[in-house]
C-alpha cells in the first residue's frame, strides 16, 4: 500500500512539471478581450517568447499575464495577455497541438 502511494505521488509530480514553454506551444483561440487574431500559435516561427513578452516578427505586442493550467480532462489551459499599447487584457483556451 505504501508503494503504491509514493508512484502516485511521484506521477503527479512528474505531471505537473511541464514548463511553460512546452505549455504555450500549442493553438490558443480568442474567448474574450482585445483580440490579436482568432488563434495564436506559439509554434509559428513568426512567434516568440522571452521572459513573460511576446514577440510577433521580433517586434513585442503582448505580456503573459497569467497561465492556467488544468490537469482535469476536459477542462482547457487558459491563457491571459496584455496588450503593450493599450494594456487590455485578453483571454484564451487551449485549443490543442
Amino acid at each position: 500500500m505504501k508503494i503504491s502511494v509514493y508512484i502516485i505521488v511521484i506521477l503527479l509530480i512528474l505531471i505537473g512539471c511541464e514548463s511553460r514553454g512546452d505549455a504555450l506551444k500549442t493553438k490558443w483561440k480568442c474567448l474574450e478581450g482585445n483580440q490579436f487574431g482568432d488563434f495564436l500559435d506559439f509554434e509559428n516561427e513568426n512567434i516568440a517568447i522571452n521572459s513573460d513578452t511576446i514577440y510577433i516578427n521580433s517586434l513585442p505586442f503582448a505580456i503573459l499575464v497569467r497561465l492556467e493550467k488544468t490537469y482535469v480532462p476536459g477542462t482547457e489551459n487558459k491563457l491571459t495577455l496584455k496588450n503593450i499599447e493599450t494594456g487590455k487584457l485578453s483571454l484564451y483556451t487551449d485549443k490543442g497541438k
